[in-house]
Protein backbone atom coordinates (compact mmCIF):
# COMPACT_ATOMS: atom_id res chain seq x y z
CA UNK A 1 0.00 0.00 0.00
CA UNK A 2 3.21 2.56 0.66
CA UNK A 3 4.03 1.82 -2.82
CA UNK A 4 0.72 3.12 -4.46
CA UNK A 5 0.66 5.96 -2.12
CA UNK A 6 4.18 6.84 -3.53
CA UNK A 7 3.88 6.72 -7.01
CA UNK A 8 0.68 8.76 -6.13
CA UNK A 9 2.65 11.61 -5.06
CA UNK A 10 4.85 11.23 -7.53
CA UNK A 11 1.71 11.40 -10.21
CA UNK A 12 0.44 14.46 -8.38
CA UNK A 13 4.30 16.58 -8.15
CA UNK A 14 4.75 15.77 -11.68
CA UNK A 15 0.71 16.92 -12.75
CA UNK A 16 1.87 19.70 -10.72
CA UNK A 17 4.63 20.85 -12.37
CA UNK A 18 3.09 20.90 -15.97
CA UNK A 19 -0.02 23.16 -14.18
CA UNK A 20 2.86 25.58 -13.14
CA UNK A 21 4.36 25.28 -16.61
CA UNK A 22 1.00 25.57 -18.50
CA UNK A 23 -0.63 28.80 -16.34
CA UNK A 24 3.00 30.75 -17.04
CA UNK A 25 1.08 32.53 -20.52
CA UNK A 26 -2.00 33.12 -18.67
CA UNK A 27 -2.63 36.42 -17.23
CA UNK A 28 -2.92 36.28 -13.17
CA UNK A 29 -5.83 38.64 -13.09
CA UNK A 30 -8.15 36.92 -15.42
CA UNK A 31 -11.27 36.18 -14.37
CA UNK A 32 -10.09 35.70 -10.51
CA UNK A 33 -7.46 32.90 -12.14
CA UNK A 34 -4.72 33.98 -9.02
CA UNK A 35 -7.11 33.51 -5.90
CA UNK A 36 -8.22 30.17 -7.56
CA UNK A 37 -4.78 29.36 -8.56
CA UNK A 38 -3.38 29.42 -4.79
CA UNK A 39 -6.47 27.80 -2.88
CA UNK A 40 -5.66 25.02 -5.64
CA UNK A 41 -1.91 24.93 -4.72
CA UNK A 42 -2.30 25.20 -0.93
CA UNK A 43 -5.07 22.84 -0.58
CA UNK A 44 -2.66 20.35 -2.73
CA UNK A 45 0.09 21.20 -0.10
CA UNK A 46 -1.52 20.56 2.62
CA UNK A 47 -3.12 17.06 1.28
CA UNK A 48 0.48 15.90 0.00
CA UNK A 49 2.14 16.46 3.75
CA UNK A 50 -0.79 14.75 5.06
CA UNK A 51 -0.61 11.78 2.56
CA UNK A 52 3.32 11.99 3.17
CA UNK A 53 2.59 11.68 7.52
CA UNK A 54 0.12 8.61 6.69
CA UNK A 55 3.26 6.41 4.95
CA UNK A 56 4.15 4.93 7.98
CA UNK A 57 0.94 3.62 8.17
CA UNK A 58 0.26 2.50 4.96
CA UNK A 59 3.56 0.34 5.36
CA UNK A 60 3.05 -3.60 5.06
CA UNK A 61 2.66 -5.56 8.75
CA UNK A 62 5.99 -7.58 7.95
CA UNK A 63 7.86 -4.53 6.57
CA UNK A 64 7.07 -2.56 9.64
CA UNK A 65 8.65 -5.73 11.56
CA UNK A 66 11.76 -5.84 9.93
CA UNK A 67 12.12 -2.33 10.68
CA UNK A 68 11.69 -3.06 14.25
CA UNK A 69 14.09 -5.70 14.98
CA UNK A 70 16.93 -3.77 13.90
CA UNK A 71 16.66 -1.06 17.21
Amino acid sequence: MSHQLNVALEDLGKAMKVLRDSTREIPFRREGFRSVHHAFARSTAVLTVAMSYARSQLEEPAARRRRNRRR
